[in-house]
């Protein structure tokens, strides 16, 4: 047997003939063979510096950015266009640190969820005034809900905190109003309100604030600065059109000084502008205008009256009922 064997299988580059059989019989066998499990390949070193290079790129302030904020677990549950934690999403702040920017609510939707709460607040125009300023500190202190008409948000926010909703136009009064506001101070331009307000409906009060100091009319309102501004008697003719929707009170405080409160009142009527001191401090004009709410007059009715500091030392209780009813409407 070893006479045939040939050079190759001597060599060892061929397997003997004698093998041949036994393998053929051993493909014959249809039983079950038993799967052996493949075994995973090797990773070269060249695959490994790959992978690195990936992770490299990422950076290590990443992930640990999506460890914190569980991205890659989330990622695998919701997919690689999930917005917690998928890379590249597009956030709020530096460094893409903050929360993934929510979207602005639509005006139309944010105004019909107004529409459905009940009306607590008072607009007040002219908030960019010296007086509009101490109105709206009056009605936080007393807990009154505020809508200021002709600031920016962010403005609002710096001056008095969350206890303010701003309207920068001050060409959108109707849209302020159906923030909530039941009342309506103005101590600015008339402008729109007075049509505003009637075509609301739903405004119980409205209060105008005019100058029983200044001489009105155009000259008025270019010398003689905020007070001048109010006593411009096209404001009073405007609003007094309101009170077949809403009762209307006109308040005339004397020339406007700063200063702290506290000091006794003078109410007054038909006096032709000279009541009591003839002044009036800042803080008192602002809660005198304040204190009109809670005294309205009749619907359909126009209260109107002047006001300064009278004489006396300051720091009495004031007996608002007492000046109030001393007033009669027409």
């Amino acid at each position: 047997m070893h006479a045939f064997t040939s050079a190759a299988t001597r060599a060892g580059l061929a397997p003997p003939r004698a093998a041949a059989p036994r393998n053929r019989a051993r493909s014959l066998d249809r039983r079950p063979q038993p799967s052996v499990a493949a075994k995973p390949p090797k990773t070269s070193h060249a695959s490994r510096g790959d992978r690195a290079v990936t992770n490299a790129k990422k950076g290590l302030f990443d992930d640990m950015l999506d460890v914190m904020e569980g991205g890659p677990k989330l990622r695998k549950w919701y997919g690689q266009d999930s917005s917690v934690g998928a890379p590249g999403e597009e956030r709020v702040g530096d460094g893409g640190v903050s929360a993934v920017a929510e979207p602005t609510p639509d005006e139309d939707e944010e105004l019909r969820a107004w529409d459905k709460k009940p009306r607590k607040g008072t607009l007040v125009t002219g908030a960019d005034t010296a007086l509009g300023e101490a109105i709206i500190m009056q009605l936080i202190v007393a807990k009154q809900p505020v809508v200021a008409l002709g600031i920016s948000a962010d403005v609002a926010a710096a001056r008095y905190g969350p206890y303010v909703t701003a309207v920068e136009d001050p060409g959108d009064v109707a849209n302020a109003i159906r923030r909530g506001c039941r009342a309506v101070i103005c101590c600015g331009d008339a402008g729109s309100i007075p049509n505003a307000v009637v075509s609301d409906g739903k405004v119980k009060h409205a209060v105008l604030v005019g100058s029983a100091a200044g001489n009105g009319g155009l000259l008025g309102g270019i010398f003689g600065g905020d007070d001048g501004k109010r006593a411009d008697p096209s404001r009073e003719a405007a609003f007094r059109g309101c009170a077949t929707v809403a009762p209307v009170t006109i308040v005339r405080p004397a020339k406007i000084k700063s200063g702290m409160g506290g000091k006794p009142l003078v109410f007054a009527q038909n006096t032709g502008g000279s009541v009591g001191s003839n002044e009036v401090s800042l803080e008192d004009a602002a809660e005198v205008c304040v204190r009109c709410l809670g005294a309205p007059p009749k619907p359909g009715t126009v209260l109107e009256f002047d006001f300064a500091n009278g004489p006396g030392a300051g720091g009495q209780k004031r007996d608002w009922r007492g000046l109030f009813n001393g007033l009669s409407a027409n």
